[in-house]
Parts: structure tokens; C-alpha cells; sequence
């Protein structure tokens, strides 16, 4: 499962930046020279690559809340509701306002749930009590 997230996340990297290249790039540069009608079949395809990029992410979030669910159980289920929620509708609303501020602040709500659920301090491990010289 731990291959699966990582993997999501890999496919999101690849293609929400395919998404900033042809419709930010490349879309922008063709507009700049005056190419007509190219902008929007850029934005398309830009549309395309963003969308199979959200859906990796899902996979991914859907595959590290199935881990934190078994190694931490049903207190991982809130902050696991906010972030798939977050996922549905990053599919369509982006970063764009107003939808889309509010999908990146439920993201930052989900993350901070499973963050606080899941925290636990480091081991007490003995205080190292030698003093570091240059000898």
C-alpha cells in the first residue's frame, strides 16, 4: 500500500506539472506571439494532464490513509474524510477562488488532523553528556 501512495505521488508530480507547462507555458507563449486558436486546445490538453494528476493524488491520499489506518486505527478518520473530500473537488476547482481556496485549506485541515493524530514524541534516548572538541 506504502508503494501504491508513493507512486500516486509520483504520477501527480509528472502530470500536475504537465498541467503548469502546456497551460501556463506553453499556453501563454503562443498567446504572446499572437498564434490563434492554438490557446485552447493547450488549456485542453493542460486539462487533461491536471485531471489524471488529481486522480493519482486521490490514489495516493486514498493509499496512506489505508496505512494510517492500520497502524493507527479509527482516529485517523476525520483528517482521512477531509482529505478525500479535499481530493474530489481539487479535481475540478484547482487553486482557483473560491472553490479552489477552499479545497487547499481543506487540504491543510486534513494534513494537520493526520498530523496531530498521529504524532508521537521520540523515544527518551539518554542524554548525551560529552562535550564535543576538535582533538
Amino acid at each position: 500500500m506504502t508503494v501504491l501512495a508513493w507512486s500516486g505521488c509520483l504520477v501527480y508530480a509528472a502530470y500536475y506539472s504537465g498541467l503548469d507547462a502546456v497551460a501556463g507555458i506553453s499556453a501563454g507563449t503562443v498567446v504572446d506571439h499572437g498564434v490563434h486558436g492554438a490557446a485552447g486546445r493547450l488549456f485542453a490538453v493542460g486539462g487533461e494532464l491536471g485531471r489524471a494528476g488529481v486522480y493519482a493524488l486521490a490514489v495516493a491520499c486514498l493509499a496512506t490513509c489505508v496505512v494510517l489506518w492500520r497502524r493507527y486505527g479509527t482516529r485517523v478518520l476525520p483528517g482521512s474524510v477531509v482529505l478525500l473530500a479535499a481530493c474530489w473537488f481539487f479535481v475540478d476547482s484547482h487553486i482557483f477562488w473560491p472553490r479552489g481556496v477552499f479545497t487547499m485549506l481543506g487540504f491543510a485541515v486534513a494534513f494537520t488532523l493526520l498530523t496531530s493524530t498521529t504524532y508521537q514524541p521520540a523515544k527518551d534516548t539518554p542524554a548525551r553528556t560529552e562535550r564535543l572538541t576538535n582533538r
